[in-house]
């Protein structure tokens, strides 16, 4: 098993955002999250990360490749992340620094890890890798010169260019549009033939049936539902997943 997750419960100050959150992930599997705004999805994610604000109180288990990451220090999760954790953000343009090519910031991510030596190559490859045809213009660009697409593929290299086994993707396709956010996933499935284990948080009940193999329902920062992504589909048992079932075929 690639990741365990046990009874992960978050809290700030009297407000509980997590309860009780059990479920598991194995190499070559895409996890969805679903659920409304504010159910939570993105505070797990922040949790097995690591990047829960200080004001937060976590408690249960998270365990990577049976390494429990509950109660690391700061300076033991930076060797994660990246290496073993890599994340892709909701909006790019948020993540990428405006100041820097692309090339330094990709180059940062895998350098951070593994030295110098290499690293302009793995750089080039990686971008090959996520789909990007004009490598040597993408490179040398700012992120305000890329399109939405682009940018996301860069924060999707950035993100696997150190080959992490589990990747973190929080509604990467939100702000895309159809033919882009297709192609998106579609990375995100070649992913997972090479034997990564994601976990892909979305609202969006038509990006489960793309590309996920197991669901998790999740609903004021509790599980409602879980299952293989057929039983959800088929055979829903939640008043709450049926709901959000019909809004995504009314939306069709």
């Amino acid at each position: 098993m690639l990741l365990d997750v046990k009874n992960l419960s978050l809290s700030y100050g009297p407000k509980r955002v997590l309860k009780d959150i059990s479920f598991s992930l194995d190499r070559g599997e895409i996890l969805c999250i679903v659920g409304e705004s504010g159910s939570g999805k993105s505070s797990i994610l922040l949790s097995i990360i690591g990047l829960i604000p200080k004001h937060g109180s976590i408690s249960g288990s998270i365990k990577l490749e049976g390494k429990e990451l509950v109660g690391l220090s700061e300076i033991e999760y930076a060797k994660l992340r990246g290496k073993q954790i890599g994340m892709v953000f909701q909006e790019p343009s948020l993540y990428l620094d405006p100041l820097f090519k692309v090339k330094e910031q990709i180059m940062e991510a895998y350098t951070t890890h593994f030295g110098k030596s290499g690293a302009e190559n793995k750089v080039v490859e990686v971008l090959k890798k996520v789909g990007v045809q004009d490598v040597e213009r993408v490179l040398n660009s700012y992120p305000h010169q890329l399109s939405g697409g682009l940018k996301q593929r860069v924060c999707i290299a950035i993100a696997t260019v150190c080959d992490p086994s589990l990747i973190l993707a929080d509604e990467p396709t939100t702000a895309l549009d159809l033919t882009v956010q297709r192609k998106i996933l579609g990375l995100f499935a070649k992913l997972k033939e090479e034997g990564k284990g994601i976990i892909l948080v979305t609202h969006d009940f038509g990006v489960v049936a793309e590309v996920a193999d197991k669901v998790l329902v999740l609903k004021e920062g509790e599980v409602v539902e879980s299952g293989s992504v057929w039983e959800i589909f088929d055979s829903p048992k939640h008043e709450y997943t049926k709901n959000l079932l019909s809004a995504t075929y009314l939306k069709a």
